[in-house]
C-alpha cells in the first residue's frame, strides 16, 4: 500500500512542480530578447532592449542569405503600416555570425548600399550572439530561410513571434498585438 500512494504521488508531485515552469518558459510574454550590441547601418551604436524605440517593436531576424527576400515582404509593411508613429518601432536583423569574419564587412557594404539612407538607422547586423537568437526564435533547419519576426515590449519581453511567410492575415494578427501593445500604459 504504501509502495501504491507513492507510486501515484511522485508522479503528481514531479507533474505540479515541473509543469508551471514549462509553460512559463513557453509563454510569449515572459521571454525576454537576449542582450545586443551592434552598429545601425548608419554607424551608430545600439544595445537591445535599451534602445527600443517604441512600446511596441517589431524584430525581424533572417538567419542566411536567402532571407531577404522573407524579411522584406515582412518588413515593408510593417515600417509603412505600423512604424509611423513613435509607439511602435522596429529593427530588421541580418545575422551574419556564421559568415567569415573578414566577409562580413563585405556583407555589410553591400547591404549598406542596397538599403535606403531613411531606413540605415532601422538596420543593425548582428555579428554575435546569434544561438542565443535562434534559440529564442525557435529556429529550425526546416526554415533556414524564413523571416523569423518578434513583437516585443520597450523591455524586451516577446509579447507575439512568428516565422510563417508574410501574408496579410498573419500581418493582421501582428499588427493588432502591435497597436493593443502600444496602446498599453507604461
Amino acid at each position: 500500500m504504501r509502495f501504491s500512494a507513492l507510486h501515484t504521488l511522485v508522479p503528481a508531485l514531479f507533474a505540479a512542480l515541473l509543469l508551471p515552469a514549462a509553460v512559463a518558459s513557453s509563454a510569449p510574454g515572459m521571454q525576454t530578447i537576449p542582450p545586443l550590441q551592434g552598429t545601425a547601418l548608419d554607424g551608430h551604436a545600439v544595445a537591445l532592449p535599451r534602445d527600443l524605440p517604441g512600446r511596441a517593436n517589431v524584430l525581424i531576424l533572417g538567419f542566411s542569405q536567402h532571407s531577404q527576400d522573407t524579411t522584406t515582404a515582412w518588413e515593408q509593411p510593417v515600417r509603412n503600416s505600423l512604424a509611423t508613429t513613435p509607439a511602435i518601432g522596429f529593427y530588421d536583423m541580418p545575422c551574419l555570425e556564421d559568415a567569415p569574419s573578414f566577409v562580413r564587412p563585405l556583407i555589410v557594404r553591400s547591404i549598406r548600399r542596397k538599403v535606403p539612407d531613411a531606413l540605415k538607422p532601422w538596420f543593425v547586423p548582428m555579428t554575435s550572439g546569434e544561438a542565443a537568437w535562434k534559440q529564442l526564435v525557435g529556429y529550425t533547419d526546416q526554415a533556414p530561410d524564413a523571416a523569423y519576426v518578434l513583437l516585443v515590449d520597450r523591455n524586451g519581453n516577446v509579447r507575439w513571434q512568428t516565422h510563417e511567410p508574410f501574408s496579410p492575415a498573419r500581418f493582421d494578427e501582428l499588427a493588432s498585438a502591435a497597436r493593443r501593445l502600444a496602446a498599453e500604459t507604461r
